[in-house]
C-alpha cells in the first residue's frame, strides 16, 4: 500500500503566518530566530517589525540591531519603525555621515529614515532648524540616494514626504554642493509630484465643465474634451492651474452669452474657437437628435443598447426615416441625390456625422474600426428587416460614419489645414449649375461640394482651402458656369480657369491645377471629380493618413475591407482587378485602386514627382503616384464611402481599359530603366484586350521586382 503524501504548498517567507504581526507564545521564538538568520530582504523585515506584541517585539528589534549585514534600506526600515533603536539609529548615522563631523545628528538620521518608510511621522518642527539644515548638506549624497530610493521611485508624493525632501534639497543647493543623483532624482520626483496634483485637481473639474458646455453644443462633447486636454497641458504650475480651473468654471457661461475668456495660452484659444465653432454649427443643425437618441435607448426586447452603439441606432433611425419618406417617389433617388443633393438629406447626415464623433462623450469611432462598424450597420439594418430602395439608409450611414472619423481625425489634428483641390471638368456645365426648368434632375455639384468641405472645415476655423475648377474644353462654359453659382465661404476660395486642351482627357487639367496650387503655397494638394461620388467631407481620412511620416500620397480606395458603396458585394470586376494587377506588376504600385478619382498629396512629395509626368491622358494617376513612389515617398490607402449605385449587370471598367493600360506600360518604360516582368501584361497581349483575358480566368503567380529608386 503506497502511502499519499499531503500536496504542500510554499508561500514566500513575508507571506508566513509567524510574520502577520500578531505572533505571541510558541511562535516567538520562531519569529525571533527568523530576525536572527534569515535574509533580510525588506519585505522581511517589514514583516517583523510589524509585530507588535509587547513580549515580542522588542526581542525582534534586539535581534535586528545585532545584525551587522543589514543594507543602509533595511537599517532606515529598522529606525522607521522602532525610533527608540539606539543602536540602529547610531549605525543609520554613520552610513549617512562616513566621516563623522559636527554636523552629524540622531535627529537627521531619524528624518531621513521616517522619509524613505513613514512619512507621516515627520516631525515637521525638526525640518525648520539650522540643524537640520547642516546636516543635510553635510550628509553623503549617495549614501542619501541609496535610502531613499525607493521614495524617489513613487509617482507622487505625500505632503510630509515632499516638504521634508524639498528641504533637504534647498539646504544642499544653499550651501553650493555640486548636484549629485540625489539632486536631480530628488527634483524630478517634487515636480512628477507638483504636475500630478496639479493635473488632478483640473481632471476633477473635466466631467463638469464638459457637461456644462454640452448644453450648447447640442451635447456634441468631441471639441470640448480637445479643448479641456489642451488647458490640462497648459496648466503645468499652481498660478497657471489656478488661471485654468478658472477658465473652466467660466466656459459654459461664456459659451452661453458669447463673451471672451481671458486665455493667455494660444493652443488653448485655438481649441477654444473650435467649440465655438461647434455651438454656432449646433444651433443651425436640425434639431431632430434628442427624439432620436431617447428613442435608441433600447432594443426591441428590452435591453439597453451600450452608449458606443446608440449613436449609430438613432443615426440609422433617423436616415431610415427620411428615406421612406422619399419612397413615394416614382423613382429611386441615387445615393448622391439622397445624401448630397437633397438639401434635407444632406443635413440629416450631418446631423447623425457631428454626433458620431462625440455626443454626451459617447462615441464607436476610438473603440471600434470603420470594417466593424460597417458590419454592426449592415447587420443593424438585417435584423431591423429594413428592405429600402437600394439600401439607402446603410449608404447614408455609412457615408455619415466615414465624415464623423473624418472630422473626428481633423479636430484632433495639430497642424492647421492648409488644402489646394484640383476639379478636372469638361462640357460638366449642367452638373455644375443648380436645378431649374432647363436643368431638372442635376446636381448642383459645386455647391455640395462647397457644403460638404465647409461642414468639415467649420469645426477648425483655422482651416483654409482653395477649390480649383480646370475646365479643358475651348468653349469655356464649365468655367463660366462656376463662376455664375460661386457661394463665398469664409475658408473656402473658389476659383475657375480655362485651359484649352483638346489632346488631354482629364490628366491634363489636374496635373496642371496641382501645379498652380502647389506654387501658391498649399502644404497638401488633392484632386476628385466633378462629380458626387466622392463626397469632400472625407478628406480629414487623407490628411491624418498625410501626417504619418514618409506618407506622400493618399488614395481614396474603394476597395478596402472598410470601404463602402461602389462595388456590389462580389467586389470589383475581373477587367479592374485585372487591370489593378496589371498596374501592379508595371509599375510596382502595391495599390489596390490606382484609378480612384479622390487623392491627396503632400506639397514637398510633389515637387519632384510633378515635373516627372507626361501622361495627360486617363491613365495619369498611375504616373504621378509612380513618380510619387519614386521620390521615395510612401502610398497609402484610406477606405472611403462613395455616394454611388451599384446597378446589376453594370461594367465597373471605363471602356478605354486597353488605352489606359498601353499607357501604363510606356510609363513603366520611362520610369525604370530595367523591364520589369509582367505575366498579367503579357496574358493581356496575347488574348488581344483586358476583356478577353478577364473572360479566359487563368492563374498567374506574380512576383514582383522592387521598383528602382
Amino acid at each position: 500500500m503506497t502511502a499519499t503524501i499531503p500536496a504542500r504548498t510554499f508561500l514566500p517567507l513575508a507571506d508566513s503566518p509567524l510574520l502577520d504581526g500578531h505572533t505571541d507564545g510558541q511562535d516567538a521564538d520562531l519569529a525571533v530566530r527568523l530576525a536572527e538568520q534569515a535574509d533580510p530582504e525588506l519585505a522581511t523585515v517589514r514583516a517583523l517589525l510589524s509585530i507588535t506584541h509587547p513580549a515580542t517585539a522588542p526581542r525582534i528589534t534586539a535581534a535586528l540591531e545585532a545584525r551587522d549585514d543589514l543594507s543602509p534600506a533595511a537599517l532606515a526600515l529598522l529606525v522607521a519603525h522602532r525610533p527608540e533603536s539606539r543602536k540602529g539609529t547610531a549605525r543609520l548615522r554613520a552610513v549617512l555621515f562616513p566621516d563623522g563631523g559636527s554636523a552629524a545628528c540622531h535627529t537627521f538620521a531619524h528624518t531621513v529614515a521616517a522619509l524613505a518608510h513613514r512619512p507621516e511621522t515627520i516631525s515637521t518642527p525638526d525640518l525648520a532648524t539650522e540643524k537640520f539644515a547642516a546636516a543635510a548638506a553635510a550628509a553623503d549624497p549617495e549614501a542619501l540616494h541609496t535610502v531613499l530610493t525607493g521614495l524617489l521611485a513613487l509617482p507622487v508624493l505625500t505632503g510630509p514626504a515632499d516638504a521634508a525632501l524639498g528641504r533637504i534639497l534647498d539646504a544642499r543647493a544653499a550651501a553650493q554642493i555640486p548636484p549629485a543623483a540625489i539632486d536631480r532624482d530628488g527634483a524630478a520626483a517634487r515636480e512628477r509630484t507638483r504636475r500630478t496634483r496639479i493635473s488632478a485637481e483640473i481632471t476633477a473639474r473635466r466631467c463638469d465643465t464638459i457637461t456644462g458646455i454640452a448644453e450648447h453644443t447640442g451635447g456634441l462633447t468631441h471639441a470640448a474634451e480637445l479643448w479641456y486636454d489642451a488647458l490640462t497641458q497648459a496648466a503645468d504650475t499652481p498660478q497657471t492651474a489656478g488661471h485654468a480651473l478658472a477658465l473652466a468654471a467660466l466656459a459654459p457661461e461664456a459659451l452661453a452669452t458669447g463673451t471672451g475668456l481671458d486665455c493667455p495660452w494660444p493652443a488653448v484659444t485655438a481649441r477654444w474657437q473650435q467649440v465655438k465653432a461647434v455651438a454656432r454649427a449646433a444651433r443651425r443643425a436640425p434639431q431632430v437628435w434628442p427624439t432620436a437618441w431617447a428613442k435608441a435607448a433600447s432594443t426591441e426586447d428590452g435591453a439597453a443598447w451600450d452608449p458606443t452603439q446608440r449613436a449609430l441606432v438613432a443615426g440609422y433611425d433617423l436616415l431610415t426615416e427620411h428615406v421612406r419618406a422619399l419612397d413615394t417617389a416614382d423613382a429611386v433617388p441615387s445615393p448622391d441625390q439622397c445624401w448630397a443633393t437633397d438639401p434635407v438629406g444632406r443635413a440629416l447626415l450631418r446631423t447623425v456625422a457631428d454626433h458620431l464623433t462625440g455626443h454626451l462623450g459617447h462615441s464607436p469611432l476610438p473603440h471600434f474600426d470603420d470594417a466593424l462598424l460597417i458590419r454592426f450597420v449592415q447587420a443593424l439594418a438585417k435584423n431591423r428587416r429594413d428592405r429600402l430602395p437600394g439600401a439607402l439608409q446603410i449608404h447614408g450611414l455609412v457615408a455619415a460614419l466615414k465624415a464623423a472619423r473624418s472630422k473626428h481625425l481633423l479636430l484632433a489634428r495639430a497642424l492647421s489645414p492648409d488644402l489646394g483641390i484640383v476639379v478636372p471638368t469638361r462640357g460638366e456645365a449642367h452638373r455644375i449649375a443648380p436645378p431649374s426648368l432647363d436643368n431638372p434632375g442635376e446636381q448642383d455639384a459645386l455647391a455640395v461640394k462647397i457644403a460638404q468641405l465647409a461642414w468639415l472645415l467649420e469645426a477648425r476655423p483655422d482651416a483654409r482651402a482653395h477649390l480649383l475648377l480646370v475646365d479643358e474644353d475651348p468653349a469655356g462654359a464649365s468655367a463660366q458656369t462656376t463662376q455664375q453659382v460661386t457661394a463665398e465661404h469664409p475658408q473656402i476660395r473658389v476659383t475657375a480657369a480655362t485651359r484649352p486642351d483638346q489632346a488631354s482627357a482629364k490628366g491634363g487639367a489636374v496635373l496642371w491645377g496641382l501645379g498652380q496650387l502647389h506654387a501658391a503655397g498649399h502644404a497638401v494638394l488633392a484632386y476628385t471629380d466633378v462629380d458626387l461620388t466622392y463626397p469632400l467631407d472625407q478628406l480629414g481620412l487623407h490628411l491624418a493618413a498625410l501626417d504619418h511620416p514618409g506618407t506622400g500620397a493618399v488614395i481614396g480606395s474603394r476597395r478596402l475591407p472598410d470601404s463602402h458603396g461602389y462595388y456590389p458585394p462580389s467586389g470589383p470586376t475581373p477587367t479592374a482587378r485585372l487591370y489593378q494587377q496589371a498596374v501592379t506588376e508595371l509599375l510596382g504600385l502595391e495599390i489596390s485602386d490606382p484609378q480612384a478619382g479622390f487623392k491627396a498629396f503632400r506639397a514637398d512629395a510633389l515637387t519632384t514627382a510633378l515635373p516627372a509626368v507626361t501622361d495627360h491622358g486617363l491613365s495619369f494617376d498611375t504616373e504621378l503616384l509612380a513618380a510619387v513612389q519614386h521620390s521615395g515617398h510612401t502610398i497609402t490607402e484610406v477606405g472611403v464611402a462613395t455616394l454611388h449605385r451599384w446597378t446589376d449587370g453594370q461594367h465597373g471598367a471605363p471602356r478605354d481599359y486597353d488605352a489606359m493600360l498601353r499607357n501604363v506600360h510606356q510609363q513603366a518604360q520611362r520610369l525604370s530603366t530595367t523591364p520589369r516582368p509582367s505575366p498579367v501584361w503579357d496574358r493581356i497581349q496575347q488574348a488581344g484586350s483586358l476583356a478577353a483575358a478577364a473572360a479566359k480566368p487563368a492563374p498567374v503567380e506574380v512576383t514582383l521586382t522592387p521598383a528602382p529608386r
